[in-house]
C-alpha cells in the first residue's frame, strides 16, 4: 500500500482549518504556529494539533528558496520562506493561498494547492523600478538611489502555468 504524500501548512492552511480534513502526515513551521495569534484561531488550532508535526527546515533548503525568492523579486518573510522549505526539504505538497509563496514554490518544482483562492497560473518574475526616473534595480533596493523615490515592483516576465493531464 503506497504511502500518503506529506502535506505542509502555512498559516493561511491552519486558519482554515486543513490539517483537520487532511489524511496523512501534515507539517507546519513553528513560526506559522507563532503567526496564530487570536484566541479564537488558536482554540480551533487546539483542535487538530494534534495531527501536526511541527517542524524547522534545514537551512540549506532555507537557502535555495531565499535565492529563487530573489531571483523572482519575491519579498517573502522568514516565516513564508521556512514554510516553502519545509515544502522542499519533505517533498511534500504545499497548502497556501499567498501568491508569493505559491510563485517561489512553482520555480522550485513544488506541487501545491490553494485553500480558499484560485491560486497562480504562472510564474512571474518581477523587478523594482523607480517611477520618477524609471530606472529598474534589484530586489533588495527599497528607494531610488539617483532621485530618492520609493521604488515600485512591475512584472519582468510571466511564464504559463504547465498543466498536468
Amino acid at each position: 500500500m503506497r504511502s500518503l504524500r506529506p502535506i505542509v501548512h502555512d498559516t493561511g492552511s491552519l486558519l482554515a482549518g486543513m490539517p483537520a480534513l487532511m489524511p496523512g502526515e501534515n507539517y507546519t513551521t513553528p513560526d506559522n504556529l507563532e503567526e496564530v495569534k487570536d484566541s479564537n484561531s488558536k482554540s480551533a488550532l487546539e483542535r487538530y494539533i494534534y495531527k501536526l508535526k511541527v517542524v524547522s527546515p534545514d537551512q540549506r533548503y532555507v537557502k535555495i528558496v531565499m535565492e529563487k525568492a530573489r531571483e523572482l523579486g519575491e519579498d517573502l518573510s522568514e516565516t513564508d520562506v521556512k514554510v516553502v522549505a519545509l515544502a522542499l526539504q519533505l517533498n511534500a505538497l504545499l497548502l497556501s493561498d499567498d501568491y508569493g509563496v505559491l510563485n517561489v514554490a512553482q520555480a522550485l518544482g513544488i506541487e501545491w494547492k490553494s485553500v480558499r483562492t484560485k491560486g497562480i497560473d504562472g510564474n512571474i518574475k518581477w523587478e523594482k523600478f523607480c517611477p520618477a526616473c524609471k530606472r529598474s534595480y534589484p530586489p533588495e533596493y527599497k528607494v531610488c538611489p539617483v532621485c530618492g523615490t520609493v521604488l515600485k515592483r512591475r512584472v519582468r516576465g510571466k511564464r504559463k502555468r504547465r498543466r498536468d493531464g
